[in-house]
């Protein structure tokens, strides 16, 4: 089992804060440099077509857009299936926030007219647009399980969580699945109910806002680390 080594992560680069997510990526890799992460050398790289997705890419992440047009765009370039095989080789680690969760899901409640193709892999049902519409976005506490983010708190903890046009997970599917972020929210009926905003089967990594909108990296850290652990078990 190696310490030390390169993590190459591919961000899809069609819609979406993929350039944030790059910089939060390079933040969080930067402030690891006290423990075993910082023995591992980051290359970042866009993946927007087949021949992007290569064997030595040990882990992705899905940005948010607009879910529709991003699985028409994987389907017409033929990337849906090279990253469907790609993921089941190794298990390897896929994190997808916002449209990215929607790609993610099995299952996807309040698909627009004919439906939506999907990636798959995370055994969860998610309601598109559950918060609203664009103009309904909005910044919130998000109450993640313990020892996710820092591997280090007894109790809960917190994050900043930005939602534009938000889904969430209205129902998980197979036991694998964690919970790991929740949110209690007000609706228009003033009915206050909490939300599953963040979760993790294995492997694959889903949130439904955005961390690479805020200056917290603890979710990218959290990424990375899943990505040198899935390597340094092959």
């Amino acid at each position: 089992m190696s310490n030390s080594g390169k993590l190459r992560i591919g961000i899809l680069g069609i819609q979406g804060a993929f350039q944030e997510h790059k910089v939060a990526l390079l933040k969080a890799h930067e402030a690891a440099k006290c423990d075993d992460l910082s023995n591992w050398t980051l290359d970042i790289v866009d993946v927007r077509s087949r021949g992007d997705v290569t064997d030595d890419l040990d882990g992705l992440i899905l940005p948010g857009g607009e879910s529709t047009t991003m699985s028409l765009f994987l389907k017409r370039e033929g990337l849906d299936t090279v990253l469907r095989e790609w993921m089941a080789k190794r298990r390897r680690v896929t994190w997808g926030t916002c449209a990215g969760m929607i790609l993610l899901a099995e299952n996807i409640e309040h698909q627009k007219e004919g439906g939506q193709s999907q990636l798959g892999g995370l055994h969860v049902t998610v309601s598109r647009n559950y918060f609203g519409r664009q103009v309904d976005s909005f910044e919130a506490d998000v109450t993640v399980s313990s020892n996710t983010l820092t591997g280090s708190c007894e109790d809960d903890e917190t994050c900043r969580g930005v939602f534009i046009r938000a889904p969430a997970v209205i129902s998980v599917d197979d036991p694998r699945v964690k919970v790991i972020g929740s949110l209690t929210f007000t609706d228009r009926q003033q009915s206050v109910r909490s939300v599953i905003v963040a979760v993790q089967e294995e492997n694959i990594l889903a949130t439904a806002f955005h961390p690479e909108l805020t200056d917290d990296t603890r979710w990218h850290r959290h990424f990375l680390e899943m990505v040198k652990q899935n390597k340094t078990s092959i």
